[in-house]
C-alpha cells in the first residue's frame, strides 16, 4: 500500500485537486502519477523535487513515494549540494526537509505508516470528510501542507489549492468552490481577514498551526467566517501532530496550545516538552524532546513557551523571544513582528522588527511597558513594510539578521 494506491481507489470522476488553472480528478491524478512512476522504473536513491506548481509537486510525490526512488519535496531556494550523497533507509517511502533556520537543511525520512496511520485521527479532529473541499495555499515543500493534502486525499475530499500569494484570490477560490475547510498558518489567516469584504459562510472548519493565535485573532476570523470552528494544532516535522485546541477553548493566553491527539503522549521535564508517539520520523527515539519549552496546566493543557533557541541571554538575563513577540503583536496597529538578539558597544540587546501603520518607537515602547519588564523591552526597533518569509510562511530569521548590520 502506498499513496498512489490510496488515490487510485477513489471514484475516478470526483474532483481531487482544484488549482487556479484546472481541475484534476482522482482518475486524472492516478493516470499522471502512474505514467511518471513508469518513467522512473529502475531508478533508486533520494530524489529532490523542486517543481514550481502544487500540481507538479503532488503528482511527482504520489508517483515516487513507495518506490526505490524516495521523494523529498524541496523549497526552490534550498541548498541541497551537501545532501547529494545521502541514502534513505530501506523502509522509507518519503523524506521531508527541515527549514534549516538554525543551520543547513537536513532530510528526515518517514515510513508510509508514520503518516497514513494517523490520517483518520487528524481528519476527525480537523473536520475533513469525504464530502469536504479544503482550501490551502503554498508549496508542498512545507511539510504541513503536504501532510494535510495527503490526509484530505485519504478521506476522498477535494482540495482547492492556490499557488499564488494573493489573499483576494484565496477569498475568491474559497467562495467559488464552496470550501468548508480552510487550512492556512495564522499569519496568512490574518492577511485573509484584512482583505476579505464579504463573509465566507461556506467555511465550517479552520485549521492553523505553527504560530501563536488567540481569542482576539479568532474574533476577527469569526467576522468573515461566521459559521466556522477553529482548530489550532501544535506539531513538528519530526513528530507529526502533538496537541490541539478549538476556538471555543482559546483565551487571551497565546501560549495555550491544547490537549494531546489520541495516541500521543506529552510530558514536561525541567521545563522542556517531551513527546511519545508512534508517528515519528525514522530513527527518532521516543519519548524525546525537540528543544521546545513549556508547561502543563491543571486541566492537562499544554502551554508553549518557545524553542530553546528562542531564549536569549541578554546581559546575563534569560529573555523569551516568543513572549516579547507576542507582546508586540498585542499592541494596537502592529500587524506582524519578530525579535532577534544583537550585540552593540553598550552590551547585548533585543532588536524588534515591526510591521504596522501609524507607529513610532516612542508610542510602541509606551504600549509595551504595560506588558514587559524593562529588561525585556527591545532597545532597537526596525519598522518594515513586510517581514521576509520562507516557503512555510514563517519569518525568515536569516534574512532579518542582514538588517542588524545596517
Amino acid at each position: 500500500m502506498d499513496y498512489l494506491d490510496i488515490i487510485a481507489a477513489k471514484p475516478s470522476q470526483k474532483a481531487a485537486l482544484i488549482t487556479e488553472e484546472r481541475v484534476y480528478t482522482y482518475g486524472r491524478l492516478t493516470e499522471l502519477a502512474q505514467k511518471r512512476r513508469r518513467e522512473t522504473q529502475g531508478q533508486s536513491g533520494v530524489c529532490f523535487i523542486k517543481k514550481q506548481t502544487i500540481a507538479e509537486q503532488l503528482i511527482e510525490f504520489i508517483a515516487l513515494s513507495g518506490t526505490p526512488l524516495v521523494p523529498v519535496l524541496t523549497p526552490q531556494e534550498a541548498d541541497t549540494a551537501h545532501l547529494v550523497n545521502i541514502s534513505a533507509p530501506a523502509e522509507a517511502c518519503m523524506g521531508v526537509m527541515t527549514s534549516g533556520t538554525t543551520g543547513r537543511p537536513k532530510v528526515l525520512f518517514r515510513t508510509f505508516a508514520s503518516w497514513a496511520g494517523f490520517f483518520d485521527e487528524q481528519n476527525r479532529v480537523f473536520g475533513i470528510k469525504e464530502a469536504s473541499c479544503m482550501f490551502a495555499q503554498g508549496s508542498l515543500a512545507f511539510t504541513g501542507n503536504l501532510n494535510l493534502y495527503m490526509g484530505a486525499l485519504h478521506a476522498g475530499a477535494a482540495i482547492a489549492a492556490a499557488d499564488k500569494f494573493r489573499p483576494r484570490l484565496w477569498q475568491e477560490m474559497i467562495a467559488r468552490h464552496n470550501c468548508d475547510v480552510v487550512y492556512l498558518i495564522p499569519a496568512k489567516l490574518r492577511l485573509l481577514t484584512r482583505s476579505t469584504k464579504e463573509p465566507l459562510e461556506c467555511v465550517k472548519n479552520i485549521i492553523a498551526g505553527s504560530q501563536g493565535f488567540d481569542r482576539r485573532d479568532m474574533a476577527a476570523l469569526k467576522r468573515i467566517m461566521p459559521n466556522a470552528e477553529m482548530t489550532l494544532y501544535y506539531g513538528a516535522s519530526e513528530m507529526n501532530y502533538i496537541t490541539y485546541i478549538t476556538g471555543a477553548e482559546m483565551t487571551d493566553d497565546r501560549t495555550l496550545i491544547g490537549r494531546p491527539f489520541n495516541g500521543v503522549g506529552v510530558s514536561v521535564k525541567d521545563g522542556e516538552i517531551y513527546i511519545d508517539t508512534p508517528y515519528h520520523v525514522i530513527g527518532k527515539p521516543c519519548p524525546c524532546t525537540l528543544g521546545d519549552c513549556g508547561s502543563i496546566d491543571a486541566d492537562g493543557m499544554l502551554h508553549f513557551w518557545g524553542r530553546r533557541d528562542d531564549m536569549y541571554n541578554i546581559n546575563g538575563l534569560k529573555i523569551s523571544g516568543l513572549k516579547v513577540t507576542d507582546a508586540l503583536l498585542d499592541c494596537e496597529g502592529v500587524e506582524d513582528a519578530a525579535v532577534l538578539p544583537m550585540h552593540s558597544d553598550s552590551g547585548d540587546m533585543l532588536a524588534a522588527f515591526v510591521v504596522g501603520k501609524g507607529l513610532n518607537k516612542t508610542l510602541l515602547l509606551q504600549m509595551l511597558r504595560g506588558k514587559l519588564t524593562e529588561h525585556e523591552l527591545p532597545k532597537r526597533i526596525i519598522f518594515m513594510d513586510a517581514l521576509p518569509k520562507n516557503e512555510s510562511g514563517k519569518t525568515d530569521r536569516k534574512k532579518l539578521c542582514c538588517y542588524l548590520s545596517k
